[in-house]
């Protein structure tokens, strides 16, 4: 410790402590100001693109809880068109009969929000008594048994179907938005939106009615010769709203298609999609284009995933041979079941989720960016500084300019109380003489 503390004595605190200030030096040499600049105008202008292209002059935040609404319909060209029964479906040696159920019993349940269940196979078994003899047990309630020997189980016999015509089946999407913090509320039917493919490929477009910023690009679409009309089967590939249907309209073929599957592609254990069901998550993704929100659909499908819903009806044949038996006073008409049929309904779930930036224009938010940014000029300074100091062969001489040692502002400040000192002796010298030659002149 001792030998430090003496080092330090025998250091000279001001080489110790010195402080750097910055100097400027103008190096007249094209080689250092061409890249210099050339740097700075590269940097610049990747600033100016990064603000307009990436949009960093909004505020933006994820949307919040806004409501999505399903509706399922069959187009108008299955109706007029499509008239002649099926063969039976076959699958694994196995065959089932088609059924033809309308949207309102393919979808299960009803008026789900941001989900949508699309019945594809049915399996149908009828409740009946565990114990067979509880039949005959007028006491049994099977809707609330209040004894064991009244519980109720699934037949053994069941019925399965396969619903028909579900790929040309329409569904239209409508949803909103809104801000948790921004003061923005949005409906889908005036925003432009796309359906992607699990590549990123635009396979449909909507677009909204009477809207000037979409003018140009939906003349553009129009020229094209493609198209698909829901009700008239034909491709075109984008849709405009209209004020009956204020939704995104597209087939169920088109969203297998943008999930890249069919519904008679393998699932689980050699079952089809068809078959098993399966679940389809459409992500909604929000984005501001300037001062508009656009919104693109990107549907993917959860592999090895089935999905399944269980239903009870009133089953109508016993309630029919109850009232038959009424009427006519007669023995009631033999019927195992107790009165209910579980549907055991196979389909697709279609998820949707709202994700995504939403935002406005705000001067702090564009402030803050460009001062952030600005912080990259500095990588040319330090660049062409490398350049100088390190590469090129009038280094030496570049050093020689840009760093100047002073001088020892101790012995600079040392002679200059020394000079005091000397000036104070000299002037006090100057004042005996003064003071003798005074005295010299009285005597």
């Amino acid at each position: 410790m001792g030998v430090v503390i003496s080092k330090l004595k025998n250091q000279d605190l001001d080489k110790l402590f010195t402080y750097n200030t910055p100097k400027v030096v103008k190096v007249m040499d094209r080689r250092l100001g061409i890249p210099y600049y050339t740097f700075m105008f590269v940097i610049f202008i990747y600033i100016l693109y990064t603000v307009i292209a990436n949009q960093r002059y909004l505020i933006t935040e994820e949307p919040g809880g806004g409501s999505i609404r399903t509706t399922l319909r069959t187009p108008d060209y299955v109706t007029n068109n499509y008239k002649e029964n099926y063969e039976d479906y076959k699958m694994n040696s196995k065959s089932y009969k088609w059924i033809y159920w309308s949207p309102t019993q393919i979808v299960y349940p009803a008026g789900q929000d941001g989900c949508l269940f699309i019945t594809t196979r049915v399996t149908e078994r009828s409740l009946v008594y565990e114990n067979s003899d509880s039949a005959n047990d007028n006491s049994c309630n099977p809707f609330l048994p209040t004894k064991r020997e009244c519980r109720t189980v699934t037949s053994k016999t069941s019925n399965s179907y396969v619903v028909a015509d579900i790929e040309p089946m329409t569904i239209m999407v409508e949803h909103t938005i809104r801000g948790n913090l921004l003061p923005i509320t949005e409906v889908n039917s005036k925003l432009y939106g796309e359906l992607l493919d699990k590549d990123d490929n635009v396979i449909w477009k909507f677009y909204p009615k009477d809207n000037k910023e979409y003018e140009k690009k939906l003349k553009e679409e129009e020229g094209e010769s493609s198209y698909f009309d829901t009700d008239e089967k034909k491709y075109k590939g984008y849709t405009i709203r209209s004020d009956d249907k204020p939704g995104d309209i597209f087939n169920i073929d088109i969203l297998l298609h943008a999930a890249n599957f069919k519904l008679d592609d393998i699932n689980n254990n050699e079952e089809t999609y068809r078959y098993s069901g399966c679940v389809i998550v459409v992500i909604i993704e929000y984005n501001n284009k300037q001062n508009l929100i656009e919104y693109k659909y990107k549907p993917s499908l959860i592999e090895n995933a089935e999905m399944k819903v269980l239903e009870l009806v009133t089953d109508v044949n016993h309630v029919n041979s109850k009232v038959i038996s009424s009427l006519n006073n007669d023995e009631e008409i033999k019927n195992e079941s107790v009165g209910w049929i579980e549907y055991n309904r196979h389909g697709i779930e279609i998820k949707f989720v709202q994700l995504g930036n939403i935002g406005q224009f705000d001067f702090m938010a564009l402030c803050m960016n460009l001062v952030a940014s600005i912080a990259m000029l500095s990588v040319a300074s330090t660049v062409v500084e490398s350049l100088m100091l390190y590469i090129l062969p009038e280094k030496g001489v570049y050093r020689r300019y840009k760093f100047e040692i002073t001088d020892d502002f101790s012995d600079i400040r040392d002679n200059e109380k020394s000079a005091r000192k000397e000036e104070k002796r000299r002037m006090q010298e100057e004042e005996m003489i003064r003071q003798k030659a005074a005295s010299a002149d009285e005597v």
